[in-house]
Order: C-alpha cells, then structure tokens, then sequence
C-alpha cells in the first residue's frame, strides 16, 4: 500500500486572482480620489475665504484710527519710470489698499520700511514689494508663482508679490448689459463715472477717503473685495488692484468700444490675453472655484456669491449708496 504524496501547499496568486485584486483597489481608488479631491477644495476655499474676512477685518482697524478707509491706490498709468515723476503722478501719489493694510495683517515691520513719497515701482520700495504675503493670495489659484510684474507693463521682468483679492471701485453703469442684449441700462445704482461707485476709490479722479459712515447702503450689504486671481493688475502693493465691474461673478466685459454697447461673455469663453480665466481685460471678479465667487463685505462677514446671482443684485452689492434694499443674496 503507497502512502500519499506529501502536497505543498500553493504560494503566490493566479494571474486571474491578481487582476481581481488591481481592479478591486482600482475601484476603491475611483471612488475615494473625488472625495478626496473635493475635500482639499474646501480646505483651500475656506483659507481663501479666511483671508478675504482677515481683509475686512483690518479695513475695520484701519478705519478706527484713521475715521477713513484706505484709498484704493493712483488709477493713472505707470508705463515706464518716466511716468512715476509726472505731475499728476506725483500729484495723486497713493499707496494701494493692500499697502495701507499691512499694519493691520501682522506685517507692521513691512510697512514700515515702505517709504509712501515714492511708488512701490520705485528703487527705495520694490524690494518691499516684491514680498509674498500668504493674506493676499488664495490657495485655490493653482499658479505656483506669487509674483507678478506691474501690470502696465505686462513683459516686465521686475515682478512684485500678487494678490488674489481686488478692491470693489463699484458696478461701471455703462456696461451693464447681458451679451446680445439691447437698450440702456435700467439702473445707475448711485454711480455714476464722474462720482464714487464703490468704496475703494482711486485718488487719480481727485475723490476723498470715505467712511465706513458713507456706506449708507450698509456695511453688510457692500462688497470691500472679491477674488480676482491671476488679473493684470493683482498685486497687493499695486497702483491699479481695483475692479470697477461690468459683468456678473465669473463673467467679463467685452473688448467693444464704445462701452454702451459692450456686453458680457463667460470666462471660460471671453477672449482676454492675460490671466488664467480671461477676466482681466475688464477687470472682473473671478475665481476657480466652482460655481462662484468669494467677497468680503464691508461688515466683516465673507459670502460666497453664486454666478447665477442676479445682476442687478450684484451691482446693489457693488454699490455703497444705491439706496437698495438687498434681503436675499
């Protein structure tokens, strides 16, 4: 009688039982990376958000020791060193918004050093303003690069820290138009643009520092900032980091003279040659955010506004004595 065989037992997997696993840890992959995906989205969007609150915030503080809010900067050109000694330009001489808040975002020894008779263009500034400051630039952008040149010279390669906030200069009434659409606008919303629009106002068109008590609209229901990552003129210490917005959030103005008869495009879609989202050319608030848009307003509080927003809502939000009654944004 023959004893059994001694059987080793079988090692390693068949090559059928290996895909099986791969297609398994495929699957899991699949469905876990979007989530994933999404919750990094929000990590990123909720910094951003705390970012655009810590602005306000310091606008607030400014507005306590000054009993005035910060100009938005000059407005004029500053296309070549030439222009930095102009008389208008040495007349309406201005630091930026971003500039006049550093005090206020932890960057006292910063502004300090900035020498406010000079531009920050200029040799006893641009080294001050070539500082990346994380309060200034939303984590969402995905450009890694945190410097920007001056945007009226686009091919500088003098490049200054960005900022992916830009101030409210208020709703341009003369571009209110939806593309194709016909007629004047319905709705001037207090502006005009001979008169203030928005509460971060340039100091080329010779407007006084208002108040948080100009905002008669109320400080909850004004914008001070919105996103505008990669625009032509996103720097913090910037002489022109203001929107004066035609179109609804994520959308931009046309390239059309005269602006009356211009109308808005997406940005996805919108012909600009600057900036990731083609936003800039008009200078409209955008982000890569889904859906919308981040602001802060005037009262500290940060939303995130819908690009469905009805325009004519939006442009309420824009102005600070419209005389709106805004219930539901």
């Amino acid at each position: 009688m023959s004893l059994p065989l001694f059987q080793r037992p079988r090692l390693g997997f068949t090559l059928v039982e290996l895909l099986v696993v791969i297609a398994i840890i495929g699957g899991l992959i699949a469905i876990l990376l979007p989530a994933v995906q999404q919750a990094r989205e929000a990590a990123r969007r909720m910094q951003c958000q705390n970012n655009l609150k810590q602005i306000s915030l310091a606008t607030h503080l400014y507005n306590d020791t000054y009993r005035a809010l910060p100009m938005g900067g000059y407005g004029g050109g500053l296309f070549s060193s030439a222009m930095e000694n102009l008389p208008n330009a040495i007349k309406y001489r201005q630091v930026s918004w971003g500039t006049a808040l550093l005090p206020y975002v932890e960057q006292n020894a910063l502004y300090d050093q900035f020498d406010s008779s000079f531009w920050y263009t200029q040799a006893p500034n641009q080294q001050i303003s070539q500082t990346k400051l994380s309060v200034f630039v939303c984590p969402s952008n995905p450009s890694g690069d945190q410097l920007k040149p001056n945007g009226d010279i686009p091919t500088s390669t003098i490049l200054y820290g960005r900022s992916d906030y830009g101030g409210n200069n208020g709703e341009r009434s003369l571009r209110c138009k939806p593309e194709s659409a016909t007629g004047a606008c319905q709705n001037n919303y207090g502006n005009s643009d001979s008169g203030p629009r928005g509460p971060v106002q340039v100091s080329l068109a010779g407007r006084p520092n208002i108040a948080m008590r100009n905002i008669t609209d109320g400080t909850s229901n004004t914008i001070w900032a919105g996103e505008a990552p990669n625009a032509q003129h996103g720097l913090w210490a910037g002489h022109k980091n203001l929107f004066d917005q035609s179109a609804p959030v994520n959308a931009r103005i046309g390239d059309k003279e005269p602006w009356r008869d211009a109308v808005w495009q997406s940005c996805t879609t919108a012909f600009g040659e600057v900036g990731t989202m083609k936003c800039d050319y008009g200078q409209e608030f955008h982000s890569y955010h889904p859906g919308g848009c981040l602001f802060a307003f005037m009262d500290g509080h940060g939303v995130f506004l819908s690009e469905t927003l009805d325009h004519k809502v939006f442009c309420a939000l824009l102005s600070y004595k419209g005389g709106e009654v805004v219930t539901d944004f």
